[in-house]
Formats: structure tokens, C-alpha cells, sequence
């Protein structure tokens, strides 16, 4: 049977006990944590989300007082279905109802994927905690716009973002993507947005970085034909291979809104329409990878 219930939270008073199953089980004998460490007196002041399956909690994680979101953990039998994000999110929702400026964590090495997806960054080096492999991890709060989605499917809603983003901008945008995929970006919306905002004045500017051009010149493009109209607004570039390039597909506005999805992250990704210091850390990669890149003449030479 399908589990249906969303999160809650968990009151440690009248509720406590009933986590104990799940976390004896993960983290004392799935992960071998010493019960000493596992079990604190920090319990009893912090505020606990799970999910619950037949009378019995599933998914589970605590926020401490300040701000330190911990102890995440899911039954086996459970895993993969996305509980533990649904635990993070309401962990999260509970921080903002505290006025927290950000939420930090100690990941286990292997689920640090799992938390950027959620917005969260590195912080400083790995480090041992527990005898496991660890890394913190933080996400800011109260400088998240209002508009702030997390867990962005991909291709949708990533690809109505995406049009959602380029009919709001005003000077310039900027898309990197890996292969200009058809089903965010061969559209005929965001096509459309993107020529109302070229013709708009000489100021306007937009920017496209791909890594390979096969897909684009041979099943043909919405995009490569509107490069070739507007070729002094619109500019389509190639770069094969650069270190700082992870695969991410990113759409920039004005360097103040950005559209991410991580290249290896199991199709979720971002959108923060009004954030001018996130925005200008993947402007600042994208400036990078433009400096390195160059005209493909594909795009030049190839008729429609």
C-alpha cells in the first residue's frame, strides 16, 4: 500500500518514544553509532517531523534550536520514495515558522547529493563524525525570496520556469545547458519570449552555452533558429569540456533570478526569482565557461 500521509510534526513530550524503533534501527544497528552519541539531551528541545505508515513512523528528523537539522532517517523497506525529502522539507517550513536566518547539517558523505538538492552547500572540508565521513552543509533562510522552489522537476515545471524567468527579464539572459534539451528548451513559449526580449533594444543580450551540437544541428531547433534570425542578440556557443562544468543546466535573468538543475542530480533542481547573490554565483560560472567557448560552425552553416 502506498504511503499517502505528508510529514508532521512529531511532539517529544507525548510522542517521543515512538521514534525510538526507527532510529535504533538506522543509526545504531544499520550505521553502528554508539547509542551514547546517538542518544542525547537535545531531544526534548527540538522540534521533530515524521511520517507515519500503518501506525508506525517511517521517516523521521529533529532541527535543534539553532538551526541544526539532524538524526534524518528512513525505514529500509521505505527508501526511495522520496519520504526523506518530504521529512527535510517540513523540517525546513519549521525553521522558517522559528524566524531562523539558515539551517545547517552534517552530511554523510554519500547523501550529500540528496541535500544540494534542497538547496544546501558545502561548508569547509570532510571530516569524521561517528566514525562515518561527513560534510556540513547550509542553506540560508530569510534571503530566499518569497517565489523560492525547491525540488524542481525536470523537464517540468523546470521547462514553465524557464519561460516564467525569460518573459520577466529586461536586459539579459543567459542559458547553459549541456545539450539544449527539446523538452525544456525546444518550445515554442520560450522561443517566443526570448525574441520579444532581443527585439527589444540594443541593450538586450542573450547568451547560449551548450557542450555538444549533434542534437541541435541534426534534429533541428527552436533556439538555432532564432539565433540565426537575431544573430546580433542572440549568440549560440559551443564548449566541449571545461572543469568547472558539472553538467548543470542554469537559465540566468539580469543577474538577479536563476533557474538551476544540477547535472547529476536525479532531475530536480531550483528556481529563485529574486535573489541577486545567487544569481550572480552562477553568472560568475558562466562568465567562466563563455570566456572559454566559441561560435560552433554548425550552427553558422547549417540551412533549415
Amino acid at each position: 500500500m502506498p504511503i499517502t500521509n505528508s510529514a508532521r510534526e512529531l511532539h517529544w513530550s507525548s510522542e517521543g518514544e515512538r521514534v525510538r524503533a526507527l532510529r535504533e534501527t538506522v543509526f545504531t544497528q544499520e550505521q553502528q553509532v554508539d547509542p551514547a552519541i546517538q542518544w542525547d539531551d537535545k531531544d526534548p528541545l527540538s522540534r521533530h517531523a515524521v511520517i507515519e505508515h500503518d501506525g508506525n513512523i517511517v521517516a523521521y528528523g529533529r532541527l535543534l534550536p539553532e538551526g541544526k537539522i539532524g538524526r534524518l532517517a528512513v525505514a529500509k523497506e521505505h527508501r526511495g520514495k522520496g519520504l526523506g525529502r518530504q521529512v527535510l522539507d517540513a523540517l525546513i517550513e519549521l525553521a522558517r515558522e522559528d524566524n531562523l536566518d539558515a539551517v545547517f547539517l552534517h552530511s554523510q558523505a554519500h547523501a550529500t547529493e540528496f541535500y544540494r538538492r534542497a538547496g544546501f552547500e558545502p561548508e569547509g572540508d570532510a571530516f569524521d563524525e561517528a566514525g562515518i565521513p561527513h560534510q556540513a552543509m547550509r542553506l540560508p533562510l530569510l534571503s530566499l525570496s518569497p517565489g523560492f522552489i525547491t525540488g524542481v522537476h525536470y523537464p517540468t515545471p523546470f521547462n514553465e520556469l524557464a519561460v516564467e524567468l525569460v518573459a520577466s527579464a529586461s536586459r539579459h539572459i543567459d542559458i547553459l545547458s549541456p545539450t539544449l534539451d527539446h523538452d525544456v528548451f525546444d518550445r515554442r513559449e520560450l522561443s517566443e519570449a526570448l525574441a520579444q526580449l532581443a527585439r527589444r533594444g540594443r541593450e538586450s543580450r542573450i547568451r547560449i552555452l551548450v557542450s555538444d551540437s549533434r542534437a541541435i544541428v541534426q534534429r533541428g531547433h527552436r533556439l538555432l533558429q532564432l539565433s540565426r534570425r537575431l544573430p546580433s542578440s542572440i549568440k549560440l556557443h559551443t564548449l566541449a569540456e571545461h572543469p568547472d562544468w558539472k553538467s548543470e543546466t542554469i537559465v540566468i535573468r539580469d543577474r538577479d533570478g536563476v533557474l538551476y538543475k544540477p547535472g547529476d542530480a536525479d532531475h530536480e533542481g531550483f528556481f529563485e526569482p529574486d535573489s541577486r547573490a545567487s544569481a550572480q554565483k552562477h553568472a560568475d560560472l558562466f562568465e567562466e565557461l563563455w570566456r572559454h567557448s566559441a561560435e560552433d560552425i554548425e550552427f553558422r552553416s547549417f540551412s533549415l
